[in-house]
């Protein structure tokens, strides 16, 4: 009995060693000790929740420890992909982010062919199909144990694992093209009729195509040379589920981090939270023309409203509401009912011939709220150039059977916003191709209105790559989270075009989803501009709803700042280059003919 009753006892003080070890290396009677004397003096009225929230900042850093992805559906019907992540936090595995990814827009132009667009949209399953694969497959993997607070390294992982991927692609096409070789094939892949002029490599040569064109008024032939677009990037199936792991990862810090999503994405711009906040001016679309529309008019693809800087955005809301809905009331008036029912993003889609009628509507519809239209309320038009192109004649289809040359469409645009200086912005007045001709524009109408690149740029993981030149300048751009674009590549290509002088226009999906991610992500990287669509359907009253909440909050925390009044900086060509020997006599007797003519 004596033996067994002193083997229990040195037990005893063995584990009470052990014990004391244990607590000693992780520092528990000391944190003990500090919050037990503090509380007393700080008599919280929860003193449990107190202790918690004390011995919660000591507790490890949550990290991510699964990824679930699944079939979801945008607004448009179709599937998409919802995600969820969850992270370990004290101990427990929480759900920290549930993220539906928002549909990107087609490839294919809004007035595709049916049997076309069923080809697109069995690609779009398939890529659906393999995001969901990705993300539960070698994303989840890769993630695991990874603090989602780090974004830039949840994102050099994501890219990482998608260039592996993409090379494993390549590797497997060029063997298949060598083992069709070696049969007596020549590999070659038929190129469609629409991409003949966009062959070869980004950053590569590619030649030019001379049309002949028609000068109708001189009676002379004249040589158009066409410059081809860049070559589309070919992105991998499944590859938006890179940008869906990124979202999600960031939804999940700031859920871990019990910070709103805003504040979090700011720490990640600007590397602390700042003392001021702003809700950006939504660019809210009445009306969308274009060659998908009814009509003659093509040559804007979206009329849309802006606040002016300053007004809340509970006010905005509701002037641009009543905006919608003198526009609808109109069209009823004189199409019948069916003028009111809107597209995929809520817009209206009237018969219109010229530019002027959805100007000329959208100031009376200002003006019918007793605001002054350039002053309290401004228009902004998606011009879309680059779909009005017509490749084989070098002109740009502005209206049915109305197609005008890079210089007299420059000259068209400038007439057209001389009279109508309530137009505060402008985007893609044409192809990026045409630079001298954009330069041209921009020297004439920079100063009175913002023009915006969306297609003329890449997509911001190249855009960070690419050279900004005095060729080629903007005075805002336009950034879109989808497909392969992380929320580092946004956030550095923000910051790169902000230091080029260019305001920042992010910008909603056609197949969105009820998701707010971009509300929070507008505010927190602070875009000038959030291009949302109509002020009509649950996904995109969504984010009217969180910037309005957003703005109550920064204004209950003495946060809340205004962006200042719109600064147009004046974009100036490069200079000319000098004429070489020759032709500067060739111009010489050019003059002086049309001088013997007059």
């Amino acid at each position: 009995m004596a033996s067994a009753s002193t083997r229990e006892a040195r037990e005893k003080y063995e584990l009470k060693q052990k014990a004391v070890k244990y607590y000693d290396q992780n520092g528990v009677p000391k944190k003990m000790e500090e919050i037990l004397n503090s509380m007393f003096y700080d008599n919280p009225d929860d003193v449990y929740g107190h202790l918690a929230n004390y011995f919660a900042e000591h507790a490890k850093t949550p990290l991510i420890s699964q990824i679930s992805a699944r079939h979801g559906f945008d607004s448009k019907g179709q599937t998409t992909v919802q995600t969820d992540m969850y992270c370990t936090v004290r101990n427990n595995k929480k759900l920290s982010a549930a993220v539906v990814s928002s549909s990107s827009n087609s490839s294919l132009p809004e007035n595709t062919k049916p049997e076309d667009r069923e080809e697109e949209d069995k690609a779009r399953e398939a890529g659906v199909e393999a995001a969901i694969a990705l993300l539960n497959g070698d994303i989840n993997t890769r993630l695991q144990g990874v603090d989602p607070a780090l974004q830039s390294d949840v994102d050099k992982i994501l890219m990482k694992l998608y260039e592996e991927l993409k090379a494993e692609e390549d590797e497997r096409l060029a063997k298949e093209a060598a083992e069709q070789a070696a049969l007596g094939g020549d590999g070659a892949t038929p190129v469609k009729e629409e991409d003949a002029s966009v062959s070869g490599k980004k950053g590569g040569k590619s030649s030019a195509k001379i049309n002949p064109g028609t000068n109708k008024k001189k009676g002379k032939s004249v040589a158009v040379v066409v410059v081809p677009d860049e070559p589309k990037e070919k992105l991998l199936p499944g590859a938006e589920s890179i940008c869906v792991a990124s979202r999600a990862a960031s939804t999940a810090a700031s859920a871990v981090r019990e910070e709103p999503l805003y504040q979090h994405i700011a720490t990640l711009r600007f590397g602390e939270i700042p003392k001021d906040m702003r809700v950006p001016i939504p660019m809210v679309t009445i009306i969308q023309s274009g060659r998908s529309a009814p009509g003659k008019l093509n040559c804007v693809k979206e009329f849309m409203v802006v606040p002016k800087p300053g007004m809340p955005i509970a006010d905005s809301l509701k002037y641009c509401q009543k905006i919608y809905s003198y526009v609808a009331k109109t069209l009823v008036t004189k199409s019948g009912m069916a003028a009111q029912y809107g597209n995929d993003i809520g817009a209206l889609c009237p018969s219109y011939d010229k530019p002027e009628q959805g100007l000329d509507i959208l100031q009376d519809a200002i003006t019918s709220l007793e605001l002054t239209p350039g002053e309290d309320f401004f228009i902004a038009l998606n011009l879309a150039g680059k779909e009005i192109f017509d490749y084989e004649k070098g002109k740009y289809e502005v209206m049915g059977g109305q197609q005008k040359v890079p210089e007299d469409l420059v000259e068209f645009w400038v007439e057209l916003l001389g009279r109508y200086p309530s137009v505060v912005a402008i985007i893609d007045p044409m192809r990026k191709q045409e630079k001298e001709h954009w330069m041209r524009l921009c020297d004439r109408v920079s100063d009175k209105c913002y023009v915006i690149g969306n297609h003329t740029y890449p997509r911001p993981g190249l855009l960070l790559e690419e050279e900004l030149t005095e060729e080629f300048k903007t005075s805002g751009t336009v950034l879109k989270l989808d497909q392969i674009n992380t929320i580092t590549d946004i956030l550095e290509s923000a910051k790169k075009m902000e230091d080029a002088e260019n305001q920042i226009v992010l910008t909603t999906c056609y197949g969105e989803t009820t998701d707010t991610f971009l509300a929070d992500m507008a505010v927190g990287m602070n875009a000038r501009f959030l291009k949302i669509g109509a002020p009509v359907r649950g996904e995109r009253i969504a984010l009217f709803n969180r910037l309005i909440q957003i703005e109550n909050q920064l204004k209950l925390e003495g946060r809340l700042a205004f962006h200042g009044e719109n600064v147009f900086p004046h974009i100036v060509p490069p200079p000319l280059p000098e004429p070489e020997e020759g032709e500067e006599a060739q111009e010489e007797e050019k003059k002086e003919e049309k001088g013997k003519k007059k």
